[in-house]
């Protein structure tokens, strides 16, 4: 490969940085650059062809940080995700009349019987049994499939210790509900066993704070942002379909099994101290240490029914071992999820930066209670008291809302002693606030366009 020939796209160059000094903001000599400074909550992107022009003003308004898990995959399971896209674009050629004309060829699977004899040319790269999962229907594929929503209710009853959940939604259900997709009720199944049994058995879940949607939270969000929120309470906490009020069997004993998580981050901007939400764009569930799901499905009935969106998925088992520690004892884990798993927590709970915070056994009561609970509980003490963040537990109707939106904040009273609270902060892990606007019906007016639009829409 030349010089020129190196990946990068052709575009405006930025300017020398010598020339600029280290409070600069303007011109090309930034790391995110136009549109890629996005806080799509304050302000959804618009003019999306002028891709270099800024959409919010990045002196005053702190961007949103973006988080997401991806997998590789090579050999037969590569040549797997091949044969779905060539599915799906002749399947579009088919159906789709622009696509008829001769200029869009039909495209033909190679030969797949030197697939096997491929050398391993990834360094680094670990063996394992990979199944690719799919969300289709007629109107994708021409094939009718779920898997990736049958695969994730298959690991849940069938994990022995814990389950790790990241995820951009969590709309699900445990019966009776508008929601049909099962993960909600395998989860509750799941607990329940581990409760009669009185095993040890945890679930960790991680998702955004807010939905992606535009609106000012310190009023209340506007409708979009209430109705997604109005269905993730409806599977976490609230109506008598919700995870926990199916788990009233264990009473006050649930957050021994299960805790809800959301991810917050803070800087400083110029002269002033700014948090945002970190946006959990993942779709991933781990296993025991030995298996784990990454792919492009949601978990809401839009993702995971296969008759709304079309998704595709990867299901990985171990088939190496490794020694490890589960519960207090001796383990045997599998490679690449132990991987998987260790990186994610301890960048959550930051043991990244403090290596003595020990992430070894992820179902221990000194690391469910001492470090995943206890971490985002003080970091979520810390950003209320410095910031008063938006959601919260203590705002539970829009009158409270109103009255907290108004109050003084710590970081703009008093930036030094801001400074030092925030110094308590470890890790990006902070509690769903699982009380936030509890007293008010979170479901869009039916005189909205919200409230017109169909439930599907949201789910």
């Amino acid at each position: 490969k030349n010089e020129k020939d190196n990946g990068v796209a052709e575009g405006p160059k930025p300017e020398n940085p010598t020339k600029q000094g280290p409070d600069r903001l303007d011109g090309n000599t930034k790391l995110w650059l136009g549109k890629d400074y996005s806080n799509f909550i304050f302000k959804d992107w618009t003019n999306l062809d002028k891709p270099f022009e800024d959409n919010i003003d990045r002196t005053k308004i702190p961007r949103i940080p973006w988080r997401d898990l991806s997998a590789a995959v090579h050999g037969r399971a590569a040549r797997d995700v091949a044969r779905h896209f060539i599915q799906r674009w002749n399947y579009a050629k088919v159906k789709k009349i622009k696509y008829k004309d001769d200029f869009y060829p039909y495209l033909l699977p190679k030969s797949h019987s030197t697939a096997d004899s491929l050398p391993f040319t990834v360094p680094g790269s670990n063996k394992a049994r990979v199944q690719v999962l799919r969300s289709a229907h007629t109107w994708s594929a021409g094939t009718c499939e779920n898997s990736i929503l049958n695969t994730y209710i298959h690991t849940i009853k069938n994990s022995e210790h814990y389950i790790y959940i990241e995820n951009q939604f969590f709309i699900s259900c445990t019966e009776g509900t508008a929601v049909k997709n099962g993960i909600g009720k395998a989860i509750v199944d799941r607990i329940l066993r581990a409760h009669r049994e009185q095993k040890k058995f945890r679930v960790f879940v991680v998702i955004p704070l807010l939905p992606g949607f535009e609106g000012d939270i310190s009023s209340g969000g506007g409708n979009a942002i209430q109705a997604i929120l109005h269905y993730t309470y409806s599977t976490m906490c609230r109506g008598q379909n919700s995870i926990l009020s199916k788990l009233s069997e264990v009473e006050d004993r649930w957050t021994e099994y299960i805790s809800f998580c959301g991810l917050r981050k803070h800087s400083q901007l110029r002269e002033s101290l700014v948090t945002e939400l970190i946006y959990v764009h993942s779709k991933t569930l781990i296993a025991d240490d030995r298996c784990y799901i990454i792919g492009s499905a949601n978990i809401n009935d839009r993702s995971m029914l296969g008759d709304r969106d079309s998704e595709l998925a990867v299901f990985v088992e171990d088939e190496e071992r490794v020694p490890s520690v589960m519960g207090g004892q001796e383990y045997e884990a599998g490679p690449l999820t132990l991987a998987l798993r260790k990186e994610c927590f301890s960048l959550l709970v930051g043991a990244s930066s403090d290596p003595s915070i020990n992430i070894d056994d992820p179902i221990s009561d000194d690391f469910f209670f001492l470090v995943w609970n206890e971490t985002a509980k003080m970091n979520t003490i810390i950003y209320d008291k410095v910031f008063r963040c938006l959601p919260c537990n203590s705002v539970h109707s829009m009158l409270q809302l109103k009255e907290y939106s108004c109050q003084e904040r710590l970081c703009n009273t008093n930036p030094e002693q801001a400074v030092e609270e925030l110094k308590g902060v470890r890790g990006l892990l902070v509690h769903f606030p699982l009380k936030f606007l509890c007293e008010e019906n979170l479901q869009p007016p039916m005189n909205t366009k919200e409230g017109l639009a169909p439930s599907e829409l949201w789910t």
